[in-house]
């Protein structure tokens, strides 16, 4: 019986190596491994009726020439994280959608190994185009696109590409706010995490900008974090969120004040927010500790050599009764 156990266990393990390889093979084909694209967001003004280039820098670093196939898709954001959602047309329709704009130089790009090619991609607005953002993405994959594909799983294969961010003058709406700042009230290890969620209530992207100054109880600036280091925008009609973090060394204690002041849009405008958070260290919790320890031992100590002495239990000496005398009557 165990050797047939072991025989079963064996054959399971090596059927599951087995799909496993598959699994990972197939993955590979997918993605174009090691192809990088430049710049990963191309912002730009585009008038309507305006016919306009852009270039694409597509890079292969491997040791083999590789073949990728261009397409175009709209996209737009339903989370916090400003992560791309990739649809075609017929799937959905928007208002801010632009992949019927782009047009493609070629067909195919073959790139020799380790070397670059540039790819070209025309914008055309039609006359018609509404005021405010549109948006389209130029993706590369190493296979070639079928009529009959389901456009809505591209998102999950991996493509590399190019995010297209456009902006047609007109009656503009740049209208945005901070719809939350957040921080932790009590902190005792680093780091500090900081959160401001912002909701873009206009037509057209944008790009917040701005500082978190850290001060202590008196005032003084202990710490200045940089929000959105990397330049991400807000998309219309959604939100996003974007995170600092402030690693306070031992020595910070106390109440801090945490103050957002963000900038957006031309012409520039402002948004604010303050946060108080207090910091209690875990060597002044343990400080606190011991001094309550010793406390309660000197207490405990100073009653005790208050106490009197217990006397042993001894019964007082009885005093001698007078005999009775009986008188007669």
């Amino acid at each position: 019986m165990p050797t047939l156990w072991m025989r079963r266990l064996g054959l399971g393990m090596f059927l599951v190596a087995i799909l496993l390889g598959l699994e990972a093979t197939g993955t590979r084909a997918q993605n174009p491994a090691g192809i990088t694209v430049t710049p990963v967001t191309d912002a730009f003004d585009i008038k309507p009726g305006e016919s306009i280039s852009r270039l694409i820098r597509v890079i292969n670093p491997v040791s083999h020439e590789v073949t990728l196939y261009p397409r175009v898709m709209d996209y737009h954001t339903d989370n916090e994280e400003g992560q791309p959602q990739f649809f075609t047309v017929k799937e959905r329709s928007s208002p801010y959608a632009m992949s019927t704009w782009v047009k493609f130089s070629k067909p195919l790009l073959k790139i020799l190994p380790n070397e670059e090619e540039k790819f070209e991609v025309t914008i055309a607005a039609p006359q018609n185009a509404d005021a405010g953002g549109h948006y389209a993405a130029v993706l590369f994959s190493t296979e070639e696109p079928k009529l009959d594909e389901d456009q809505s799983q591209i998102g999950v294969i991996g493509l590399v590409g190019t995010l297209l961010l456009a902006k047609v003058p007109g009656e503009v709406d740049e209208r945005m706010i901070l719809q939350e700042f957040t921080a932790p009230r009590l902190l005792i290890n680093p780091p500090a995490d900081f959160s401001i969620l912002f909701s873009n209530l206009g037509n057209v992207h944008l790009r917040p900008k701005g500082e978190i100054k850290i001060r202590n109880w008196s005032g003084d600036v202990r710490q200045t974090l940089t929000v959105n280091e990397g330049d991400g925008n807000v998309l219309p009609e959604s939100k996003r969120r974007f995170k600092n973090s402030w690693g306070f060394d031992w020595k910070a204690f106390g109440k801090y004040t945490a103050s957002a002041v963000i900038y957006y849009g031309k012409p520039e405008q402002q948004l604010t927010a303050t946060r108080a958070l207090y910091i209690v260290p875990l060597w002044f919790i343990i400080a606190v500790a011991v001094l309550i320890l010793v406390i309660i031992y000197l207490i405990w100590r100073r009653r005790r050599h208050r106490q009197p002495p217990i006397m042993p239990n001894v019964l007082p000496p009885q005093q001698k009764q007078p005999p009775s005398r009986l008188v007669m009557r």
